[in-house]
């Protein structure tokens, strides 16, 4: 590869440094005087930044500092069902008395201890 090309090929490429992220790209597209935004993501690395620069290449690419609430993480507090296994049990042991009852086996069994 000549040194022009790669020189080139580095003014192509945009290096983000460490401490910049997270951040948000931006694509445009532009036409004439105008600028049409067409799409937007928050990267927290060089590989998502290299990944999101790639499918909108031949675009304009514009960043943008994430403000604090866009980086909080919103997280469905699932409550841990650990009485669902109890509850299964439980019912498990209601219906084989029901059919014990039904069928007569547990008079039979109480008769043979007695």
């Amino acid at each position: 590869m000549s040194a022009w090309n790669f020189e080139t090929y580095l003014k192509k490429v945009m290096e983000l440094r460490r401490e910049e992220f997270p951040l948000a790209l931006q694509a445009f597209e532009v036409r004439g005087e105008k600028e049409d935004f067409v799409a937007e993501q928050v990267v927290n690395t060089q590989s998502e930044a290299d990944t999101f620069m790639s499918m909108y290449s031949g675009r304009l690419i514009k960043t943008r500092e994430v403000r604090p609430v866009e980086t909080k993480r919103y997280m469905v507090h699932k409550k841990k069902n650990g009485a669902l296994p109890w509850v299964i049990l439980l019912l498990l042991i209601v219906v084989l008395l029901i059919v014990g009852f039904a069928t007569g086996w547990v008079q039979t069994m109480i008769g043979q201890t007695k």
